[in-house]
């Protein structure tokens, strides 16, 4: 069965629209949360119907056995790839936490033979082609 990793604007898109992206939740497949991606939505969260919602996401992933959480080897991958954005594509990884949150995405969509969705084409390409792994830009 298809697996897709859902990135955080995905669901901030949804959070502010639920008509935005139902393709991405209703089409074949199941939408699973990753642990990375819950941290920064609740970051993101500072009112009380906000913090709501991302715990109703949280509990809902949870309860159907689809949150995703890095493993050790995700965090040796993502370092990896870390390393070879800053020589090889000139990030500058000192200010950007972002980037590191979505080298732990991509190699946690890899592990799980996942297909990762996201609006953040830019960085999720320059990772691509480090790592191969499947992604569907929206």
């Amino acid at each position: 069965m298809l697996r897709k990793l859902i990135d955080t604007n995905i669901f901030i898109d949804r959070f502010l629209n639920p008509d935005l992206h139902r393709d991405v939740f209703l089409s074949e497949g199941l939408p699973c949360l990753s642990a990375v991606v819950f941290m920064e939505l609740r970051a993101g969260a500072h009112h009380r119907e906000a913090v709501k919602a991302v715990y109703d996401v949280y509990a809902h992933f949870t309860r159907v056995g689809r949150l995703v959480l890095p493993s050790a080897a995700d965090y040796e991958r993502a370092g990896e790839i870390i390393a070879k954005l800053q020589s090889v594509k000139g990030y500058t990884i000192r200010k950007s936490a972002s980037i590191t949150n979505d080298c732990i995405i991509a190699a946690s969509a890899r592990r799980i033979g996942a297909t990762l969705y996201t609006q953040n084409q830019k960085d999720f390409a320059a990772i691509q082609q480090l790592m191969p792994f499947k992604v569907m830009f929206v």
